[in-house]
């Protein structure tokens, strides 16, 4: 029997870098939607996605941790492993888009 090792804590808290005081309470159910659709390789959904987290009331440190720990998984031989190289190399533009939508929701946040 195969088993995929998962990520460690380390590379979710590596990218955290706000303070105590600024972290969120992330809502799981805002977040593995963004996760789901990158992996099923859609762009237009990872961008609605991203959208949709930021509404609900998702911080941007979330997202941004989110789409980092994505990024990261998607690096990790045991992932190409587990789901093969076809779904890894598909999660890339997906995972352009998140960033981008985010990165745009940023700007307009900061005028």
């Amino acid at each position: 029997m195969n088993t995929v090792q998962l990520p460690s804590v380390s590379i979710a808290s590596e990218f955290d870098t706000r303070s105590p005081e600024v972290r969120s309470e992330a809502k799981l159910q805002d977040l593995i939607p963004i996760a789901m659709v990158i992996v099923g390789g859609c762009e237009t959904c990872a961008e609605k996605m991203v959208t949709r987290a930021l509404e609900v009331g998702a911080s941007w440190q979330d997202v941004d941790k989110t789409l980092r720990i994505i990024a990261g998984t998607q690096r990790l031989d045991c992932f190409a492993r587990a789901v093969g190289p076809e779904i890894v190399a598909r999660m890339d533009k997906p995972l352009a888009a998140g960033r981008k939508t985010l990165e745009q929701a940023i700007v307009r946040a900061s005028r």
